[in-house]
């Protein structure tokens, strides 16, 4: 288990952890990290569902992470963790620990690493959809995952 906490700004790996509440039922944003490009996606209001957000590139990610999270009212930040398949940590998980502890340091909000070991395989052989990118549906099995968790949390819906 991750628990970084630096005040109220915290890095997590389990839903009770991340769920210490959301009383005013704010969204969620989640976050699909790529080496190149970086999915989004938000829930609705009533944290049902999952809406593809943007993808973003590096170079702004930060300053568009915390436009998202102060224009849709964000609670907390679900940041896809990639393992392999056996459950051992990849090459790509100690640059998703990098980013998430470099995003608690610039965000208030809670920040809760999930699994995402079959998240986007479903959409890498499926042909190319201009309207929705791979990197924002990766983001909306993330976040699909973590709303499934949520509804069924005490502290959820």
């Amino acid at each position: 288990i991750l628990l970084i906490s630096m005040s109220l700004i915290m890095v997590v790996d389990t839903i009770a952890d991340f769920l210490v509440s959301n009383i005013y039922r704010k969204k969620f944003l989640s976050i699909d990290y790529g080496t190149k490009f970086i999915g989004t996606a938000i829930s609705d209001q009533s944290n049902i569902i999952s809406i593809p957000y943007k993808t973003l590139d590096k170079k702004t990610l930060m300053n568009e992470i915390i436009e998202i999270i102060e224009k849709e009212n964000i609670y907390g930040v679900i940041i896809g963790m990639p393992y392999h398949l056996d459950g051992s940590e990849s090459e790509m998980s100690g640059q998703v620990r990098k980013f998430s502890l470099e995003l608690s340091k610039i965000i208030k909000n809670p920040i809760l690493l999930l699994d995402e070991r079959l998240s986007s395989k479903g959409y890498k052989s499926e042909k190319k959809d201009h309207s929705t990118s791979i990197h924002e549906k990766s983001a909306c099995l993330i976040l699909d995952d973590f709303l499934s968790l949520y509804k069924n949390s005490p502290s959820g819906i």
